[in-house]
C-alpha cells in the first residue's frame, strides 16, 4: 500500500482508498502495510488478487495512534527520498552522487562520493526495517495476536527482500550519474539549477554556468576521439569531472567509472576512456530506453551494424533544422575517418613487427565497413534533412520517433 500525492491517478487495475476525513489516512496506512494486515488478508482471500471487499472487510482497531503515525510518516519520507533519488522520479533533483561535492570543495573522488552514498542507502534501508517490525509489534499486541498464528506467519520480523528502499548498486548506480551527465549536455539538468532545467518551452541561458549544454542538440558516440570539443562525449565527461570533482581528480575518476562498467563487455584491460566509451557506443541508448519503459527522452541516430555514425539527440531540443545539422557533423566525421584511414595505411606499410602489422590491418578493415556504411546512411540523412518534419511533444515519443524517420531505419529501434 502505498501513499498517493494530489497529482497521481489511479483506476480499477490500481484501485484506492478516499478519505474525506484525513484523519486517520496514516494510521491506516500503517495498518494495511503490517503483518497483521497481511495474514488476514490471505485467510480472506487466498488467492493472489486482492479485492475491495477483502480491504473493507478488515477489521480496524484504532490505538496507540501518535506512535503509529510518527513511523509511518517517517516511512513515507524515507521511501520518497530513495524513490526522489532516481532521475524517472518527477521530484528528482540532481544525480546522488554530487549531494556532497560542494562541502568537498570540488576537490573530491567519485569512489568516495559512492561510498557515501552506499552508508545513506543502508542507514535509510535500516531506519525503514526497523521501522516496519516496530509497526508489526504494535499491530500484533493491538489486535491480540501473538499466540493466535504461528511465529513464520506472524513474526514482527521484515526480510530483508520485502523492504522497498534500494540499496546501492555500484554499476547501476554509475550509469545513472553518466545519464545525468548525459542530461546535463543537452541541458535537461544543469549543476546550477536543482530538477529539470528545460523539458521544451523557453531555453534559458542563464540557468547553465558551471557546465555549459552542447550548443549543437547533437553528441557523437565515436570508438575513438575525432574531435576536440563538445561533440566527443569523453572531452565533455573530463569537462564535468572536472566542474563537479576537481581537475586533480579526473583520471581517478575516470577509472572508478570504467571499472564500475562490466569491463568484459567493454573491452576488459583496455584504458578507462575506451571502456567508457564502448559503452556508450553499444550500451547506453539500451540501458537509457529501458529506463524510460521504451518511452527515451534521448534518441540515438544510427548508421548500422559497423556503428559508422552513432550519436544522440535531446527530443525536448528538436527542431526542423536537427536533421542537417546531423548530416553536417557526420560528413565531418566521415572526413576525419578518411584522415585515419589514409594515416593508418601509411603505418601499416612500414610496419615491420607482424602483431602490430594485424592490428593495422584491423583498424583499416573496421574503418573502411563504417565510411561505406556512413555513405549509405548519408542518402537517408538527406532525404529526410530536404523535407524536414515538425514533431508535436504532445503526441508522444512513439509517434514522433515513427514521424521522424518516415519509414526509413534512421533510429536506433525502441
Amino acid at each position: 500500500m502505498r501513499y498517493l500525492s494530489d497529482m497521481t491517478t489511479f483506476n480499477l487495475a490500481a484501485p484506492s482508498i478516499l478519505f474525506h476525513d484525513e484523519k486517520y489516512l496514516i494510521y491506516i496506512l500503517g495498518f494495511l502495510n503490517s503483518v497483521v494486515a497481511r495474514s488476514i488478508l490471505k485467510i480472506l482471500n487466498p488467492t493472489i488478487n486482492t479485492n475491495i471487499n477483502n480491504i473493507i472487510n478488515l477489521p480496524l482497531r484504532i490505538e496507540n495512534i501518535d506512535n503509529v503515525e510518527k513511523l509511518v510518516f517517517q516511512n513515507i519520507s524515507l521511501s520518497k527520498s530513495d524513490w526522489d533519488a532516481f532521475e524517472t522520479s518527477w521530484d528528482f533533483q540532481r544525480s546522488p552522487l554530487l549531494s556532497h561535492v560542494t562541502e568537498h570543495n570540488h576537490n573530491w573522488l567519485l569512489s568516495e562520493a559512492f561510498t557515501t552514498w552506499q552508508t545513506e542507502t543502508q542507514d535509510r534501508f535500516n531506519q525503514l526495517k526497523s521501522n516496519e517490525e516496530e509497526l508489526n509489534r504494535i499491530f500484533i499486541n493491538l489486535y491480540g495476536l501473538q499466540d493466535e498464528l504461528t511465529p513464520k506467519e506472524l513474526t514482527p520480523k521484515e526480510e530483508d527482500k520485502d523492504v522497498s528502499i534500494r540499496l546501492a548498486d555500484r554499476e547501476r548506480d554509475i550509469k545513472d550519474f553518466l545519464s545525468y551527465f548525459i542530461g546535463c549536455i543537452f541541458g535537461r539538468y544543469s549543476l546550477d539549477t536543482d530538477g529539470l532545467a528545460y523539458a521544451g518551452g523557453n531555453w534559458d541561458a542563464d540557468k547553465y554556468v558551471s557546465f555549459k549544454p552542447n550548443e549543437n542538440n547533437l553528441l557523437m558516440l565515436t570508438d575513438t576521439q575525432y574531435f576536440d570539443d563538445e561533440r566527443d562525449v569523453i572531452v565533455r565527461l573530463r569537462e564535468f569531472l572536472t566542474k563537479t570533482f576537481g581537475a586533480d581528480t579526473v583520471n581517478d575518476n575516470l577509472n572508478f567509472i570504467a571499472e564500475s562498467l562490466d569491463a568484459n563487455k567493454y573491452a576488459k584491460g583496455t584504458d578507462s576512456e575506451t571502456i567508457i566509451r564502448n559503452y556508450f557506443i553499444n550500451d547506453f541508448f539500451k540501458d537509457h530506453d529501458k529506463k524510460y519503459s521504451k518511452r527515451p527522452i534521448y534518441w540515438e541516430f544510427n548508421s548500422g551494424h559497423s556503428k559508422g555514425f552513432k550519436a544522440l539527440m535531446y527530443l525536448h531540443r528538436y527542431d526542423t533544422g536537427e536533421l542537417a545539422m546531423v548530416r553536417q557533423n557526420m560528413h565531418n566525421l566521415q572526413a576525419g575517418m578518411n584522415s585515419r584511414l589514409s594515416v593508418t595505411q601509411k603505418l601499416l606499410d612500414a610496419e615491420t613487427v607482424s602483431k602490430n602489422k594485424t592490428i593495422d590491418r584491423r583498424i583499416i578493415a573496421n574503418l573502411k565497413k563504417q565510411i561505406d556504411e556512413i555513405v549509405k546512411y548519408d542518402q537517408i540523412l538527406g532525404s529526410l534533412s530536404a523535407n524536414p518534419v515538425d514533431l508535436d511533444l504532445d503526441d508522444g515519443v512513439l509517434v514522433n520517433h515513427a514521424k521522424l524517420q518516415n519509414g526509413y531505419k534512421l533510429l536506433s529501434k525502441l
